[in-house]
């Protein structure tokens, strides 16, 4: 009799461990679908709002910075903010010193030979000026012989020297083309007085003007869009995937639409 209770006992111990193995393999497949392990990484440049930015006290804050804790809730790990000069970040991703670079970086032809990215916001370059627009900057053909401040090692910069030139070649004064470490430095000259105009994103410069009011104005959208997206490392496919899926996740839910309202960003943006 013993032995039949010793053994009902151990089978009934073999069936409670099988239950538990199966039910913790079907969470491992269903639930959280983390491709990164104990925290999310990611390369910022915190110096262009609203995407991202630092408060007095030095926290990141900023669409950016909302979205990457929305994707890291999503995988159930925490978020890590990595700081990095603008012009460091990819190469901070090739080092590994973070996961993914989100950091209101465009999605370009030359950046996704080295990186893939995963899209996730549409939007517009600006022109912004003075408010009353003194020197009449109605669009880049405008720039000539002007004072022009921008956000170094970015496309914008790439863009301006790019049109010095044509300048240039069609007998035009050059603009003084002035770069600075961060977007907001580079608008801070125009209320200094050093720079006729600055070349941002529309997102930025709404906030530049909010932040301003009464000095600043947009003289000029360019009708073209550019795309912010996610950079990773082409030998994490896994991580890639699951990127693409944690946006349209974000998307589908209404988080990022959420998170654009509270920067003040359209909806369309993030569609």
């Amino acid at each position: 009799m013993k032995r039949i209770l010793a053994g009902l006992s151990l089978l009934a111990l073999v069936t409670a461990f099988l239950v538990v193995v199966g039910a913790a393999g079907a969470s491992h497949r269903a639930g959280n679908p983390s491709p990164v392990k104990g925290s999310f990484k990611y390369c910022d440049n915190p110096t262009f709002p609203p995407m991202e930015s630092k408060t007095a006290s030095g926290k990141p804050v900023g669409f950016d910075i909302d979205m990457a804790a929305a994707i890291a809730k999503l995988w159930k790990v925490k978020p890590q903010f990595v700081f990095s000069s603008f012009g460091g970040l990819l190469p901070a991703l090739g080092a590994k010193r973070c996961d993914v670079v989100i950091s209101g970086i465009f999605i370009t032809p030359d950046r996704v030979k080295q990186y893939p990215a995963v899209p996730y916001m549409k939007t517009h370059r600006a022109l912004v000026v003075k408010a009353g627009n003194p020197k009449s900057i109605k669009g880049p053909d405008d720039l000539s012989g002007k004072n022009v401040a921008v956000q170094a090692n970015t496309k914008y910069e790439e863009y301006l020297k790019a049109l010095n030139d044509q300048f240039k070649a069609s007998g035009k004064t050059q603009m003084n083309l002035q770069s600075y470490p961060g977007d907001e430095d580079a608008v801070a000259q125009i209320l200094l007085g050093r720079a006729d105009a600055v070349l941002t994103q529309d997102t930025a410069a709404g906030t530049y003007k909010r932040k301003n009011p009464g000095k600043l104005a947009i003289a000029y959208l360019f009708p073209e869009t550019d795309t912010f997206g996610i950079y990773y490392r082409k030998s994490d496919t896994k991580l890639g995937a699951a990127l693409k899926s944690a946006i349209k996740t974000l998307k589908k839910n209404g988080t990022l639409k959420k998170l654009a309202a509270k920067q003040q960003i359209p909806a369309a943006d993030v569609k």
